[in-house]
């Protein structure tokens, strides 16, 4: 019994003090991670639909989107990321290639998703996005809910 108690106290005494060492951390020796970038949103920037996605042949939508920044449309915007998933739908892990395609007209950015192979339906897909904007230092994230026909 008494050694029993022995060994839970010592236990007890080195969690204790390994808590206490890694709360303090004085030698910096905890992995810090980056502090997470601000949402577009919050710095005044949001992605939008541009008018209703075109069908195209083999199971491909055109997706227009503007990328606005304190209500007026951005330009020149270079776009480094491009994602179509089921998320909105609780199936993120089903995705579809999202292909740029160029800004056209000015301030309008036009993605190709290829979602026919993927679900054979109509329903909801976030296209998500990451955009490079003249001025700004960290890239520009968001995404758009569209409903995309297989």
């Amino acid at each position: 019994m008494y050694s029993k108690t022995l060994g839970l106290l010592s236990a007890a005494a080195f969690l204790f003090t390994v808590s206490a060492v890694l709360a303090d951390d004085q030698m910096k020796m905890q992995m810090s991670s980056q502090k997470p970038s601000a949402t577009a949103e919050g710095r005044g920037y949001r992605f939008e639909l541009a008018g209703l996605p075109k069908p195209e042949a083999g199971g491909k939508n055109i997706v227009a989107v503007r990328l606005m920044h304190n209500g007026k449309p951005v330009t020149g915007a270079i776009i480094i990321q491009s994602t179509a998933n089921m998320s909105p739908i609780g199936m993120a892990a089903m995705g579809a290639p999202a292909s740029s395609l160029g800004e056209q007209p000015l301030g309008t950015y036009r993605f190709e998703v290829a979602n026919g192979s993927v679900w054979k339906k109509p329903d909801n897909w976030a296209l998500i996005l990451a955009a490079k904007v003249q001025g700004e230092s960290q890239t520009v994230r968001g995404n758009v809910v569209v409903k995309l026909s297989p």
